[in-house]
């Protein structure tokens, strides 16, 4: 199935794909700094995940529990982390992205309930990718890149996914300019749409066929069009939190975006289905991102080490539970955003001088 005015957005895109590509790359830059001004430089807040397991199946033995934990990078700063629950994990890294992930282990007997909490004390920056200069190098980096250009269970990059690519990216391109006609081809031709069934996911094939999901399938479906087009691209996991208006918010859901690599600037960010969702930001979410989320993974088909072997997670942002080595999803989650007191971030700042 296919929404009914994707053939018509396409057609009209790839007209003016080849005409104003330069253009966009070139003066979207200036509108991006200019949409900077509605946000603060940094964004200092508590995160609490939080979730209980009421019940298990009858006879279980044992019941693991893996929670990603989110790290230090860029664009952020984890300045604590601390678990509350009857276990204390074990923290586990995988071999591959490098996600940080908390692991509970719990054996017969068996507790009636299993309730667990991770506090994050944690400072986002405003994100403008056009102000830096690319300083990944060395052979871990290119490792990732050569492994950001091959495909991923539910993101292919030949068939369709590459037939799409070609129709949309002309020769003589630039990196820079391929990348902005893909963002603005997605973000015109898919709609933010969660009823049905399909979506959420991160399915590039559903996204390309039913131009229509969520920030999953949005950016699968760029990501994949990305490294069809010969451009390393990844997927970024994490959750939005409220805006700092507000001293205290319950957080939904997760929220994700991608990033795709430019040699000159290096890993840039694009958050395509909130462009979708709020047309006037489109520029800015091309290279810059708000101060208001938090980055807990990156990457799809995570590796991770189980009692039964490694297997794969398709992504990981909620809690993964196996019982006695199978999956098990019957947990209640919950997320809460707390903004941090003048009083503690002045007491950041004051150690982080002190450091230097």
């Amino acid at each position: 199935m296919q929404w009914p005015t994707a053939k018509r957005y396409r057609t009209v895109f790839i007209l003016i794909t080849g005409l104003f590509a330069l253009v966009l790359a070139l003066f979207g830059c200036q509108k991006s700094t200019a949409d900077e001004a509605r946000y603060p430089k940094t964004h200092t807040f508590e995160f609490l995940y939080s979730f209980k397991l009421n019940s298990f199946p009858e006879g279980a033995k044992r019941v693991d529990v893996w929670v990603p934990v989110p790290q230090t990078r860029a664009e952020q700063t984890i300045h604590s982390v601390s678990f509350e629950g009857q276990r204390e994990p074990e923290i586990y890294q995988d071999p591959l992205y490098g996600n940080k992930m908390a692991h509970f282990t719990f054996t017969a007997p068996l507790p009636d309930s299993i309730q667990l909490s991770m506090k994050i004390l944690a400072t986002r920056n405003l994100v403008n990718a056009w102000q830096k200069q690319n300083n990944e190098h060395g052979p871990g980096a290119k490792r990732l890149l050569d492994r950001f250009l091959q495909p991923d269970s539910l993101v292919p990059i030949g068939g369709k996914i590459a037939a799409e690519a070609a129709r949309v990216v002309k020769p003589g391109m630039s990196t820079l300019e391929k990348a902005r006609a893909l963002y603005d081809y997605v973000v015109s031709t898919v709609k933010y749409d969660k009823s049905g069934e399909g979506w959420g996911r991160g399915d590039a094939i559903y996204a390309c066929d039913a131009r229509r999901g969520n920030c999953t399938d949005f950016h699968s479906l760029f990501i994949g069009l990305a490294r069809s087009s010969g451009i390393p691209a990844r997927f970024i996991m994490g959750f939005p939190v409220a805006d700092g208006q507000q001293s205290t918010a319950k957080i939904g859901g997760y929220h994700c975006w991608a990033e795709f690599y430019e040699p000159n600037h290096g890993w840039i960010p694009v958050d395509a289905s909130e462009a979708f969702k709020h047309p006037e930001l489109k520029d800015f979410l091309f290279g810059s991102l708000d101060p208001n989320r938090l980055q807990f993974t990156m990457g799809r088909d995570i590796p991770l080490k189980t009692s039964h072997g490694t297997i794969h997670l398709n992504y990981l942002i909620y809690p993964y539970v196996e019982v006695d080595g199978r999956p098990y999803s019957k947990y209640s989650k919950n997320f809460l955003y707390r903004k941090a007191s003048l009083k503690e971030v002045a007491q950041l700042q004051s150690a982080t001088s002190a450091g230097n």
